[in-house]
């Protein structure tokens, strides 16, 4: 069965969820792939529309670092490049002695960290690792920020997408536990339970509503989302029981 069509069924009809249910553990698998994979497409052009309305911004508020064959020279301690619009961060540090952890960045929201002469980008892999071409010679200046503008476009979108690859598995297990919860509870509460299995292939395609939520929320604003998911999901979950036909509860 196309992922696709499943997604779209997924949105708006609530007695397809009762078929689903009663589909093999691997096409839950391979929709969980799917929205994977169709966030990270999503994200990666929603990232370049942000980089381009916002790029003047960052170069603007660049902070003055200095590079000698590749390698950062100063200043002597941590300065920061926010990401407009965003809680990331780019850091240059040529002080430290060592890098911080892959879990220190990512809790920091740093989307890249710069030292000597190493970029280190956090992921879902662990830390990634790139060393800087030794030909990087200038101290930052809007002279110098403009002419590099392409590359720092380029990477920056980069440390994006190797970050939203975390982010998006970390939001589909957080989603996963949200859909599962409330499903498990209204099956509580319901006096013939359903078996477990078909309980967790519903909260599995339940992360089609709420993943389209969270791409929506990208370009529209949706105030206190954390609530907002939260509501939909019961909603959701309220009507698949309620369409449930008396054969599924016997079963």
């Amino acid at each position: 069965m196309c992922m696709l069509f499943i997604h779209f069924k997924s949105l708006f009809s609530f007695k397809f969820y009762h078929r689903l249910a009663q589909l093999s553990a691997m096409h839950a698998v391979a929709f969980v792939l799917y929205l994977y994979i169709l966030s990270l497409i999503v994200l990666f052009f929603f990232t370049g529309s942000v980089l381009k309305h916002n790029l003047p911004v960052f170069l603007k508020n660049f902070p003055q670092v200095t590079f000698e064959k590749g390698v950062l020279t100063a200043p002597d301690k941590p300065v920061y490049a926010p990401i407009p619009n965003t809680d990331f961060k780019v850091v240059f540090d040529a002080a430290a002695q060592l890098p911080p952890s892959n879990e220190e960045l990512l809790n920091n929201n740093t989307l890249a960290w710069v030292h000597k002469n190493q970029l280190y980008i956090p992921s879902a892999s662990g830390l990634q690792q790139q060393t800087l071409p030794d030909t990087l010679n200038f101290t930052s200046n809007p002279e110098t920020v403009e002419k590099y503008k392409t590359t720092l476009s380029v990477s920056l979108r980069l440390a994006l997408f190797i970050t939203s690859l975390l982010m998006m598995a970390v939001l589909l297990a957080c989603n996963y536990c949200l859909t599962l919860g409330v499903v498990l509870f209204f099956n509580l509460f319901k006096g013939r339970p359903l078996p477990r299995a078909v309980l967790a292939k519903l909260a599995v395609f339940l992360l089609g509503p709420l993943t389209t939520l969270f791409l929506i929320r990208l370009w529209i604003n949706i105030p206190l989302f954390a609530l907002a998911q939260t509501v939909l999901c019961i909603i959701y979950v309220q009507q698949i029981f309620n369409s449930l036909p008396e054969a599924t509860h016997e079963n």
